[in-house]
This record gives C-alpha cells, sequence and structure tokens, in this order.
C-alpha cells in the first residue's frame, strides 16, 4: 500500500496546474475578446457622430440664402469640434411649378432638385464620412443653373 501512494502524489498537482493554465488561457481570450467588442462599438460610435456632425453642417448651408444661388460656393462649418467641408449645392434638375396658367407661365417658379455633400474627416483617428443630401425646394424661375 504504501508503495502505490508514492507513485500518485505528483499527479494531482500536475493535473491541478494544467488545469488552471487552460483556465487562464481562457480568462485572457475572453478578455481580448471583450476588448475588441469594446473597439468596435467606439468606432461606431464615432462613425455616427461624424456623420451627425456633417448632417447638421448641411442644414445650416440649406438654411442659408445664399446656398441656392446662381454662384453657390463650398463652406467649412465648425459642428461638434468637427470641420465638415460642404461641397456647392448642385442642381440637378428643375421643372416649372404646377398649378400655374399659360398666360404667367415666364413667370412662373420652378421646383428645382439640389443635391449637397458634405466630408468630415477626424483628426485624431483619421477616420472619414461623406454624407450627401437631396433636397427639393421652389426658387423663382432661372435660379438652377
Amino acid at each position: 500500500m504504501m508503495n502505490s501512494l508514492r507513485h500518485q502524489r505528483g499527479a494531482t498537482l500536475l493535473i491541478s496546474l494544467i488545469m488552471l493554465v487552460v483556465l487562464t488561457l481562457f480568462a485572457v481570450a475572453g478578455f481580448n475578446l471583450s476588448s475588441v467588442n469594446l473597439k468596435i462599438a467606439g468606432n461606431f460610435q464615432a462613425q455616427r457622430g461624424m456623420e451627425a456632425a456633417a448632417q447638421q453642417a448641411i442644414e445650416q448651408v440649406l438654411s442659408t440664402a445664399t446656398a441656392f444661388s446662381l454662384t453657390p460656393a463650398a463652406q467649412t462649418v465648425t459642428v461638434s469640434g468637427f470641420n465638415v467641408a460642404v461641397n456647392a449645392a448642385a442642381c440637378n434638375y428643375y421643372r416649372t411649378a404646377s398649378g400655374y396658367g399659360k398666360d404667367i407661365e415666364t413667370l412662373a417658379p420652378e421646383d428645382t432638385d439640389w443635391e449637397v455633400r458634405a466630408a468630415v474627416t477626424d483628426t485624431l483617428t483619421g477616420a472619414q464620412a461623406n454624407v450627401a443630401q437631396g433636397v427639393l425646394i421652389r426658387l423663382p424661375k432661372g435660379n438652377c443653373p
């Protein structure tokens, strides 16, 4: 009986050490996976924030009367700490507004379709977001170049 106990003394210790190593590897893998998921969520949140800043800059430009002139100009707008480059509004097409008689067709306003594009770059991370916004607006005749 004494002889069999001598052969088993180190086996339990060895099995315990192997189990501890396996559990440690599982814990490290879990921490790494959660870290990657946090980075993905943070990047997604930053992307949405930049898109919101670009959309807000477009709305600011669209609220000015000069955005829909014969010579619209590009602008840089600062929103929430981001410098947003807003391209000049581009008129896609126009058509005479409905509801006006033939006798005043030359004075009838036009329904114009414009597109405004904005680009924002995060100076810290280098991430970029591009947003395009279309708008239909009724303007006096001849404002769509």
